[in-house]
């Protein structure tokens, strides 16, 4: 009867260091040595499935399949493949640099450690001298193409901006020059005398200019226009046949004769500030004027 409570007091005692043996493989998760058998165990725990993971660490499922295999293989270089390890164990609620210590222990021996803590940040182009090389061509390479697009662009730009000028100011002169030509041909009759100029100035020692200006005020006819300007005006003026003999703007100060075949359609913009004499007289433009100042008549 002794012998049965020593027996109960070490099956108690046995039973108390049971758990906590089994503590620490529970806790850390990784006693095994394996850090993806430990991920897993963790992700069933939690519920989740392999595609849960997947989506929450944007991983392809094939990814999470590989880490908990330890395929690294099948993974990424090394520090994308601790990249995911490290955000596993943190969606898992595990230590990750245990499992990343186990993790360095499975990757080939060509691939970068992380640095020690307090050690200078070393570039990528630190460790591989042959990639600044060519870093540089590439952008020395794209420099170079970009100065000859924009002085391709530039040579372009000087070979077209010639040709759009003469495009730009070619309309408003053809207009003008147009209406302006049809009046010189209807004073055409006016210049017939002319001929005779010759013949009075082989007679006479006085300067040929004086017969030329002599013959212009018995010019015009009868049926002739005259217009004198007092300001700047727009004068278009239409015979019997409906030809246009003038249809141009004239300046302040200047006189034009238009002679054609009556009667005449006539429009005088700016009419207050225009003289008319038709058939020798005068002809009032106020009846025909409108509220804009326009006049429209007919003469006969």
């Amino acid at each position: 009867m002794s012998e049965t409570p020593a027996t109960a007091s070490e099956k108690a005692t046995a039973a108390s260091a049971a758990p906590e043996q089994r503590q620490p493989r529970a806790a850390n998760g990784h006693g095994d040595g394996s850090f993806g058998r430990a991920l897993a165990a963790a992700r069933e725990a939690r519920g989740l499935s392999q595609a849960d993971v997947a989506a929450q660490l944007r991983l392809h499922l094939k990814q999470v399949q590989a880490i908990e295999a330890e395929d690294v293989d099948a993974l990424p270089e090394g520090p994308f493949v601790r990249g995911y390890v490290r955000n596993y164990a943190k969606l898992v609620d595990l230590p990750a640099e245990p499992l990343l210590a186990l993790l360095n222990a499975k990757l080939k021996p060509t691939d970068p450690l992380p640095a020690p803590a307090g050690s200078p940040a070393v570039s990528p182009i630190q460790r591989t001298p042959g990639e600044p090389i060519s870093g540089r061509i590439v952008i020395a390479g794209v420099i170079i193409a970009l100065a000859l697009l924009a002085l391709f662009g530039w040579w372009a730009m000087r070979e077209t901006a010639p040709r759009a000028t003469p495009a730009a100011t070619t309309p408003p002169i053809a207009p003008a020059s147009a209406p302006a030509a049809m009046p010189s041909v209807a004073e055409a009759p006016a210049a017939a005398p002319e001929p005779a100029a010759p013949a009075a100035a082989a007679t006479d020692s006085t300067p040929a200019a004086a017969p030329v200006a002599e013959p212009a005020p018995a010019a015009p006819s009868a049926v002739a226009l005259r217009f004198t300007f007092r300001d700047r005006s727009w004068v278009e003026v239409r015979q019997a046949d409906g030809t246009v003999l003038t249809s141009q703007n004239n300046a302040a100060g200047t006189a034009r004769t238009v002679e054609g075949t009556p009667p005449y359609l006539l429009v005088i913009g700016n009419a207050s500030k225009v003289d008319l004499e038709f058939r020798g007289e005068r002809v009032d433009l106020a009846p025909a004027t409108s509220r804009d100042g326009v006049a429209r008549l007919r003469l006969e």
